[in-house]
């Protein structure tokens, strides 16, 4: 009897948005592609990445209180945005950048909370709804920042995947940092396998999932937090308390990467007061899948997600 020959791939990893973006297509295409399918994630973190100088958003935090131009793909993200952040009544809000200072999370090092009045005075200035769009031009407060971190990633990876379909590629997947894998499938083509991290510990990994021309999403805290008097605080905030989200992690299945990172971290921030409120809410607007481990490691999972109980 033949043996079935395993399929081979091209691959490559790249440190582009500060994490590893891989990407794996079929070995039948060029290893041009490839490089070309990583300028396309190069090309997104230069014009849209609030970190880097000169890009769109870097731009708008640099003119702060003034109009600046901006594109049809900056409107259309910020628009989408702001959408999600009214349904999650401002616990998601990508001008949070002065609570993420006060906390300390540029600092090297960091030992004490924010104290009270420091908190009040952030969180003046954090409201999504002072972003203004007339045509293409955007402004933010006078005293406002936005942050990019929360979707320009997943953004790029959309781009690349659409690059990568117009070239002919019917089957791929990309893995930029663990917290967004997006795969390319038809019909002919088996969905990829991923695996998913525990909430408590990014080494071990208990349980997997496949994915099929869709988008696998992931927030967490277990990367990026601060240890302040023998307690962790992760660094996506709830942008109505001031205080770190005490989710433990969300995950989120999507068509769009973007819509998916974007949940995923919206999901995370919202208290379990208004949970079912607010996930109601976007599901009118939104297709998705997911799931919540809240601290108590209380486990909400749709249909999609039913093995993780």
């Amino acid at each position: 009897m033949l043996q079935k020959v395993p399929k081979q791939y091209l691959a490559q990893t790249r440190n582009i948005f500060h994490c590893n973006c891989k990407i794996k297509i079929p070995i039948e295409f060029s290893e041009e592609l490839l490089e070309r399918a990583f300028e396309v994630l190069e090309e997104i973190d230069l014009k849209y990445n609030s970190y880097v100088s000169g890009s769109y958003f870097s731009c708008i935090n640099e003119n702060r209180g003034n109009w600046t131009p901006i594109d049809q793909d900056c409107v259309e993200m910020i628009r989408m945005i702001k959408k999600v952040s009214l349904i999650t009544k401002g616990h998601y809000d990508i001008t949070c950048m002065p609570l993420l200072q006060l906390w300390g999370f540029y600092k090297e090092n960091n030992h004490s909370l924010p104290k009270k009045d420091e908190l009040a005075t952030a969180l003046e200035k954090v409201n999504f709804r002072s972003i203004a769009i007339e045509g293409l031009n955007v402004k933010i407060g006078a005293e406002q920042e936005i942050i990019t971190g929360s979707f320009i990633k997943a953004f790029a990876v959309d781009k690349t995947i659409a690059f990568l379909k117009s070239h002919g590629v019917a089957d791929a997947i990309i893995n930029a940092g663990g917290s967004t894998i997006s795969s390319l499938n038809d019909a002919s083509h088996t969905a990829w396998k991923i695996n998913i991290p525990d909430a408590l510990s990014k080494d071990v990994f208990k349980t997997g999932l496949q994915i099929n021309s869709q988008t696998f999403s992931l927030s967490g805290s277990i990367d990026n937090n601060l240890l302040i008097d023998g307690k962790k605080y992760g660094h996506i905030l709830d942008c109505i308390t001031g205080y770190p989200a005490e989710n433990l992690q969300t995950g989120v299945l999507t068509k769009s990467a973007f819509l998916g990172d974007v949940l995923s971290t919206a999901l995370f921030t919202v208290p379990a007061t208004i949970r079912d409120e607010v996930i109601a809410e976007l599901k009118q607007h939104f297709d998705f899948d997911y799931f919540i481990i809240d601290n108590d490691h209380k486990k909400i999972v749709t249909e999609c997600f039913q093995y993780l109980r």
